[in-house]
Formats: C-alpha cells, sequence, structure tokens
C-alpha cells in the first residue's frame, strides 16, 4: 500500500532546509568576525545581515570542509528529509531561498497542470527538479484562484522499488511529489499514469520527479505528461546563492567574472553551489590572512588573481595538483603534503610525525634525519603550498586544497586505498578529543564523497570495520551519513544488504553491532529495510554459535537494544508490527526468519507485571499466537527464542493471572481447530523449549516448573485429534 507523508528535502537540488543550524562545535571564526573588513570597507549594514544566515548558508551548499563539516547536522537533514517530516511554509521558503525560476519553464509546467493534472519532470541530477516542483506548489498554496489553490504540499512517502498507484493518494487538495530520481520504474509506468491521473482526487495535482533515460525507458509514448528542465541561466543561480553570503566583495562583481561565467556555464544548477563554495572561502582565507582590505577591493589586478583561485578550486585544483606531483617525484615531499592534508590545522610537530607513519605505512623506508639532515618543517610546508601559523599549526594556502590533496591522492594511487584507510583511521584515535573529532568528520565527508564518485564502497567498509574496534561512534556516524546521503544513499544501502547476506563474509563483532546501530537511525527514513538488515544480523549471530560466545553476546545485545529503540518509538511501532505479521506468512524463508528472530528479541521486553507484548495495546491475542507459531523452532535451535521462551514461563509462575493466556497462545501456536493437520514438528519445538526450560532429572528439579512443564505437555497431548482417549476417561492435565 502507498504510504503517504508531507514532503522532504530534495536530493538533487543545492541547498536543503534546515531548522534553526547552530554553528559547529569545532573553533571557527565568527561570522561577525569573518565580517570585520568588510564593514570597515564602508559595507557593514549589508554584511551583518547577510552573516545572520552564515550557518544555514553554510550547512545547506555543504561548504567549509577544510573546517569540518558538521555531520550530525547532515544525518539530522538527510532522515528529516527521507522521512518526510513536514514543510511549513518558513521550511519552504528557506529552501527556495536561492532557486531561482526560469519563466518557460514554469510557463510550461504550469499549462500541463491546469489541463493533466499531472506533471513529469525529468533533467539529469542537480538539475533542480524537486526545487522547480516546490517552487510550482507552493504558488498554489492558498491562491485566490479557487481552482488552483491547495491546502498542502505532501511527498509520496515508498522505500525505493515499492509500486505506486495513484489512487492510493486519497487526501483532497493536496500538492504532491513521487520523487522517482534514483529509481528507474518497470515500463509502462508512463502509460499507466497518464491512465491513472482522473484517479486524483478534487483539487489535488501530482508532480514526478525522475531521469530523462528513465522516463524514456518506462514512458515512450508519453509526451503530454512530461517537461525537460533548461533552468535559468546560470550567472543568475550564482548571483542568488552568493546573494546570502558573507562577502567582502560585491557579490554581483564575482558573478559577472568573465572566466567564472565561462567555468558554471555548461553546469546543473546544484555544481554551481561549489563554486559559491570557492569564492566564500576563498575571501575567507583572504580576510583571515590580512590580504583583503578596502584599498584592495578595488584593485583589479588583485580581484582577478582571486578569480583564478576561485576557478582552480572548484574545478578541484586538478591541474595544480598534478603540476606539483610532476615536480615533488620525492616521497618525502608527498607523504608531508598529504599529511598536512588529513591533518590541516594540526600543530606543526604532529604532521612532521604523522609523515613518517605515512610512509610505514605505504610501506616505504622512511628517510632518516638526524640533526639538521632532510628537509625541515618550514621548507616542507612552504612546498606543499601550506603556511605555517603564529601558534604552530599548519593550514594551506587556498581553498579547498587540503580536500583536493586527498581527493587526488586516492585517484592517483588506488592500490594504496586500504593501508591510506588505516593510517588516516589512527590518526583519528591518535589525537585529542577535539582536534579528533574535527578529523573524523573531515574523513566522514572525504569517504562518502568518494563513495558517491566513484560508486564504489570499498573505502566506505574498510573505514568503518576499523573504526567500529576504535571509534564506534564515528563508524555509526558515517554509514548513517552515507546511507541518507541524497549522492550516495542508494549505493551505500544496497552495500548494506550484500554485507548481511547470508552468502557474505561473516562481519566483526564490533562492525556487526556499529551497523546494526547504524541501521536503527537509518530506520526511521527506511523501516522496512533497515528493519530487515537488523533482522539478518540477529539470524546470522543466532547461527554463528550456541549463543554463549562473546562474539554473539555483543550482537545479541546490539540486536535487542535497536529492536527495542525502534518498538518504544510510537511512529515506528505500527509499521514492525505489520511488517512481522507480513513476513510470518511470507513463502520466503529468510523473511519467515527475520520476523523469528525480531519477535524473539521483542518477546523478551519485560515489565513489572510480565512480558511487555501481552498489555501492549497494539497486540493481540492472535497476533502472538501467530508470532510465537512461526518463531517456534522446527528446523534448528535459536537462542534467542528459547530465551524469550523461558522468560514467558517464569512469568507463568510469578504472575499466575497470565498463565491461561500464555496457555492458550503457546497451544494454538502449535495448533489451530482451523489447520488441516496437527503439526508434530512444532509440537516436539515446544516440547524441546520446555526442557531446556525446566529440565529433566537428573537436573535438579523445579516443582513449580515442572508441573507447570507437565501441565503444557498434557494440553498439547490433549490438544492432537489423533490422539487416542485416555484409558481412565479423565483428563490428561490436572
Amino acid at each position: 500500500m502507498t504510504s503517504i507523508i508531507p514532503s522532504p528535502q530534495p536530493v538533487d537540488d543545492p541547498s536543503a532546509p534546515k531548522r534553526d543550524p547552530q554553528p559547529p562545535d569545532d573553533p571557527q571564526p565568527e561570522p561577525a568576525a569573518l565580517a570585520g573588513d568588510a564593514a570597515r570597507a564602508g559595507d557593514s549594514k549589508h554584511h551583518e545581515q547577510n552573516t545572520q544566515d552564515y550557518w544555514s548558508w553554510r550547512i545547506s551548499q555543504r561548504v567549509g570542509t577544510n573546517n569540518g563539516v558538521i555531520i550530525g547536522t547532515l544525518i539530522e537533514q538527510g532522515i528529516r528529509r527521507l522521512r518526510g517530516t513536514t514543510l511549513t511554509p518558513k521550511d519552504i521558503s528557506t529552501h527556495l531561498r536561492a532557486y531561482v525560476r526560469d519563466s518557460d519553464d514554469d510557463l510550461t509546467i504550469n499549462k500541463i497542470l491546469s489541463e493533466r493534472r499531472v506533471v513529469v519532470l525529468t533533467g539529469a541530477d542537480g538539475s533542480g527538479r524537486f526545487s522547480t516542483a516546490l517552487d510550482v506548489l507552493h504558488r498554489r498554496l492558498g491562491d485566490s484562484d479557487t481552482a488552483r489553490k491547495i491546502r498542502q504540499i505532501r511527498q509520496v512517502r515508498r522505500e525505493p522499488g515499492d509500486p505506486f498507484e495513484v489512487g492510493g493518494l486519497h487526501e483532497p487538495d493536496t500538492g504532491w511529489i513521487l520523487d522517482l530520481r534514483a529509481e528507474k520504474p518497470p515500463a509502462g509506468f508512463g502509460a499507466d499514469l497518464a491512465a491513472d491521473a482522473a484517479e486524483l482526487t478534487q483539487g489535488s495535482l501530482l508532480v514526478v520527479l525522475i531521469g530523462t533515460n528513465a522516463w524514456e525507458n518506462c514512458a515512450p509514448a508519453v509526451t503530454d505528461l512530461c517537461h525537460a528542465l533548461a533552468g535559468p541561466s546560470r550567472d543568475r543561480i550564482l548571483h542568488s546563492y552568493l546573494q546570502h553570503a558573507p562577502l567582502t566583495i560585491n557579490s554581483s562583481r564575482w558573478s559577472e567574472a568573465p572566466a567564472i561565467r565561462r567555468g558554471i556555464a555548461t553546469l546543473v544548477p546544484a555544481r554551481i553551489a561549489a563554486w559559491a563554495d570557492a569564492i566564500v572561502n576563498t575571501e575567507e582565507v583572504e580576510r583571515d590572512e590580512g590580504r583583503l582590505t578596502s584599498d584592495q577591493v578595488s584593485d583589479d589586478t588583485y580581484f582577478n588573481g582571486l578569480v583564478q583561485q576561485v576557478v582552480k578550486a572548484a574545478e578541484d585544483w586538478r591541474g595544480e595538483l598534478l603540476d606539483w606531483h610532476t615536480t615533488h617525484q620525492d616521497s618525502d615531499y608527498r607523504n608531508y603534503l598529504l599529511a598536512a592534508a588529513v591533518l590541516e590545522g594540526a600543530r606543526s610537530e604532529k604532521i612532521y610525525e604523522a609523515s613518517t607513519n605515512l610512509a610505514k605505512a605505504l610501506k616505504e623506508a622512511p628517510q632518516p634525519r638526524p640533526g639538521q639532515q632532510g628537509l625541515g618543517v618550514v621548507a616542507l610546508t612552504k612546498e606543499a603550498n601550506a603556511e605555517l601559523q603564529w601558534d604552530g599549526t599548519i593550514r594551506f594556502q587556498y581553498h579547498n586544497y587540503a580536500e583536493a590533496v586527498v581527493d587526488y591522492f586516492l585517484d592517483d594511487r588506488p592500490h594504496l586505498l586500504e593501508e591510506f584507510t588505516r593510517w588516516t583511521a589512527d590518526q583519528v584515535t591518535g589525537l585529542d578529543r577535539d582536534p579528533a573529532q574535527r578529523l573524523a568528520q573531515r574523513v566522514i565527508h572525504w569517504a562518502v564523497h568518494y563513495t558517491a564518485r566513484h560508486r564504489r564502497t570499498r573505502l566506505l567498509k574498510s573505514l568503518a570495520d576499523q573504526w567500529s574496534t576504535t571509534y564506534p561512534k564515528g563508524a555509526c556516524d558515517l554509514l548513517v551519513l552515507a546511507a541518507v546521503d541524497d549522492r550516495s544513499g542508494d549505493l551505500a544501502r544496497n552495500a548494506y544488504r550484500r554485507w548481511t547476506s547470508p552468502e557474505a563474509a561473516p562481519l566483526s563483532a564490533d562492525f556487526t553491532a556499529v551497523l546494526i546501530r547504524a541501521c536503527c537511525r537509518i530506520a526511521e527514513a527506511h523501516p522496512v529495510s533497515m528493519l530487515s538488515r537488523i533482522a539478518e544480523l540477529a539470524s546470522s549471530a543466532d547461527q554463528d554459535s550456541d549463543g554463549k560466545d562473546s562474539r554473539t553476546v555483543r550482537v545479541t545485545q546490539a540486536v535487542s537494544e535497536a529492536l527495542n529503540t525502534l518498538w518504544d518509538d510510537s511512529q515506528q511501532r505500527a509499521g514492525i508490527h505489520h511488517q512481522l505479521t507480513t513476513w510470518t506468512s511470507d513463502p520466503d524463508s529468510s523473511h519467515r526468519a527475520a520476523a523469528q528472530s525480531t519477535f524473539a528479541h521483542l518477546a523478551q521486553r519485560r515489565t513489572s507485571n510480565g512480558p511487555a507484548l501481552l498489555t501492549d495495546p497494539l497486540t493481540d491475542t492472535t497476533w502472538l499466537t501467530g508470532m510465537w507459531r512461526n518463531a517456534l523452532p522446527t528446523t534448528g535451535w535459536s537462542t534467542p527464542v528459547a530465551d524469550s521462551f523461558a522468560y514467558w514461563m517464569e512469568s507463568v509462575l510469578s504472575h499466575p493471572e497470565l498463565r491461561e493466556d500464555i496457555e492458550q497462545i503457546l497451544c494454538g501456536a502449535v495448533h489451530r481447530t482451523t489447520d488441516p493437520y496437527y503439526s508434530a514438528n512444532r509440537r516436539i519445538a515446544v516440547q524441546n523449549l520446555l526442557y531446556s526450560w525446566a529440565p529433566a532429572p537428573p537436573a535438579p528439579q523445579d516443582t513449580d516448573a515442572t508441573q507447570q512443564r507437565d501441565r503444557i505437555l498434557n494440553l498439547l497431548m490433549a490438544q492432537d485429534p489423533a490422539a487416542p482417549p485416555p484409558a481412565d476417561g479423565h483428563a490428561r492435565y490436572p
């Protein structure tokens, strides 16, 4: 069934709305300080107004990676986007703040909506499909023309790949957004969409977002619903971004510079954010170094030099780094450059030592430096295009240079990826708390960027695996961000499915526990698929051993914590209940196993009055009977099921008022009156569970437990329709 939730934030658009963004924890200049020289240049009022939204702008544009990105904020944004948290008018206005409308696009889209009430927007990644849809629908909210008015904007919430039916959109007067940008709908989808458009409720509209090739493959003959976005002029988009940035030099001067206009002419709108990023941070570097003064602002030669820096930074400094590596072929230079890039902002002695350790990690023999032989920090720093600050720290002279160095290395030395990953992870654990957090955030950013750009998860898995032992929080943040990031999300989530499949190589206990915690967080956005991942990991842990070794104990604890967290969330509980019900009747044995392990952990939830599921308003006797029927270990032993069963039996002894309900549930799990035959396998499974809880002699005997065991055994025998009647004519149970 199609589920419906309010519209989330965009996937391929360059900006994303944010609720009350906060400055990052790592020390950075205050926005007012960044604007100091602008104030002295006579533009303080304009500059102060721009800097009020500085952190919001900085986060939404994914800029400022030299100082660390705010991973927690990005994760929160991504989850809110994917689960469709309501966009208030303020949220929508914030999202559209940097959006530039194209009049031709707008006219065509509104014409299609007026005639058909459904429009399909196609384009490349980053072409602004979501922003355009939001803009078109937003202007119809509360429109005075009753024929155009809608009450709300909502997005159809679906797990990737789920079917869609127009008839599932029940609410009237609603502007719907169906996001298929990361999917390839089946052939015939376009024809079905056109045919079903009339099923939209009164006053509702539907905007579908999809890739150009995907639409052509699923709707070759449907042309009257579709519009391919052209977008406005690129210099207008750049100027719109820069209006919200704290600049000293007028934003129009930047957007009208010929070299910048040429650089952005063929880009999709989202890519222009990188140029805005480069402009803002180039000015920031110049201000920090005291070079951007009121005299320099009007100097054309100086400004043209900054423009060239922006062009190189926006193009990832690839040409500059190629020339540098061609000139500096000595590993001493290259290792120092890479160490300085990874640890930018650290003290010089730390970077100097790290470059030596990097050489060892890459299986090179570092040059001994007794006395004053070899290059020192000052010379190496200068050759690396960095500067030794007054406080002994090292920073690069150009915006985005550190990130570009790392990207260049990852592209240039792919065979050293594993060694570099281990070394980088070690640097995080070797630093004090605050520097370690800053470095971890930067490394997470690089790893996600690399994953999205190369469409490979090797670096992601390697880094998360290593950090799971030494820095589990960072490992969890990395996995969550990769899964909710608009560029790498589908790739990462598919990888997690492969990693947890029975055919995959076993994961370490630490890595498995981290992955479970990550899946628990991602479940806010993708409940069905992530619940499946957790259940698969629970099943694998159960099958690995008898449940007593340390690995299984740790994994089981992580699974239990995750499932309890999800069940305690009122918004998740109904979905889990429905999913478990569906899995128990699924012909796929892996789904039934997933339901077994999930229910086994939930059945151990305790209250002072016995099992929590017995008193949960969402559960009833019929549901619990069906879940226990599926959970009975008829093909192999299950420690979590045995533990749950033992707890329910103990609850019978400690809470006699629960006896009747629990006996009814367990006996019904073995046999129902509507069953065509009596299941010997299920009866044997319960018998094994009973004797596991209350063993026969020579084990020590507990009278109450053995009596309860025998009582249930007699009940099971009595309900067998093929069993002969007792010789004495009396019931077989007390």
